[in-house]
């Protein structure tokens, strides 16, 4: 399935320049939402990881320990084509001491072991903090305009990693949603999910085209930024604008499936009418039994930093979890995915 252009929020740049020559070019490191314990029947694993996906270290990792690969959790997905550092959690007796200096995984390096009481969950991350490097810019001074409008706020678009290649797992979706069957439970999750991502980022899409991104419309729901937490904007008000304009709170979308609409009014007319032409991709979903959620279209990177090395630029910046540096990137620079474009994808 050939995916559109998404508008941008700053038009599109003009320049360009390559990522992931190497894959130090794009480093990401998981910061925890809590502090373990040091004590309990669950070992946390902080591993740096080249050239490796989530999954294979997972897998790895059960099979040193002698556990069921579903008994191993992780609390973010992370890129093959990166150099990242991330949690894994795996059961282990409370009385045994682990030989954790001695196992070997391929691409791999045990940074941290600690103790914790409880199971690691999936999304548990107050941050992620990226270090990239964008070579052979051929308009620095454009991508250093750029860094200062970002600062105010990109439309929080799912990456393009999210729908495979060439489109791949929406393909996937679509034959799911016209009958047919999808057997692994994996590759079936990836498809639902690159639908509901896809429908968002429409959503997202249509709010840039009517002007509207950075507006609160009567009946929207808000979130609290860096938070789950959610709320009903029954007329928006000179205090909510306000909070709007400081980055405490952001408008956001649908993430299609069972339940409720929150929106009401303005905003619920506005989000059938951006869905309209997908509108049996969302029934399907509801068939499916997924769980309608929400998402704020606006993503603010924090402790956003830049420097000039010759051609190249070297960033850094914090996102929360579940946001994408792609989305970012794709509003200082036409970039070239060195590795993505080598390589397969996850």
């Amino acid at each position: 399935m050939q995916l559109p252009e998404f508008p941008y929020l700053y038009g599109k740049p003009k320049g360009q320049a390559l990522l992931r020559v190497q894959p130090d070019d794009f480093v990401v490191e998981e910061t925890l939402s809590f502090t373990p314990t040091g004590a309990g029947e669950h070992l946390l694993l902080f591993i740096e990881k080249i050239g490796q996906n989530t999954q294979f270290v997972a897998k790895q990792l059960a099979d040193i320990v002698g556990c069921k690969a579903r008994q191993v959790s992780y609390a973010g997905l992370k890129d093959r084509h990166a150099v990242t550092r991330q949690w894994f959690c795996v059961p282990f007796p409370i009385k045994q001491e682990p030989d954790w200096l001695n196992w070997q995984i391929e691409g791999c390096r045990i940074l941290q072991v600690t103790r914790h009481q409880r199971r690691l969950r999936l999304g548990a991350i107050a941050h992620n903090s990226f270090h990239l490097r964008l070579r052979d810019l051929s308009a620095p001074q454009e991508l250093e305009q750029r860094l200062e409008l970002v600062q105010q706020g990109v439309p929080n678009y799912y990456g393009e990693q999210r729908f495979g290649r060439d489109g791949g797992n929406l393909a996937l979706a679509e034959r799911l949603f016209n009958g047919g069957s999808i057997t692994d439970r994996q590759i079936r999750g990836l498809a639902l999910s690159a639908a509901r991502s896809f429908l968002f980022n429409t959503q997202l899409a249509r709010r840039l085209e009517l002007g509207v991104f950075n507006t609160l419309l009567q009946g929207e729901v808000v979130q609290l930024d860096g938070s789950g937490s959610v709320f009903k904007v029954d007329q928006p008000d000179e205090v909510l604008l306000q909070r709007l304009a400081l980055f405490d709170l952001h408008p956001t979308a649908a993430l299609a499936g069972c339940g409720e609409p929150l929106v009401q009014g303005e905003a619920l007319e506005f989000e059938q009418q951006s869905l309209h032409n997908w509108q049996h991709w969302v029934d399907a979903l509801i068939a499916l039994n997924m769980r309608a959620e929400r998402r704020a279209v606006r993503l603010v990177p924090r402790q956003l930093q830049w420097r000039r090395e010759g051609q190249d630029i070297c960033l850094s910046f914090q996102l929360y979890a579940g946001c994408f540096a792609t989305a970012v990137l794709r509003e200082l620079v036409n970039y070239q995915d060195v590795q993505r474009h080598q390589a397969p994808l996850d």
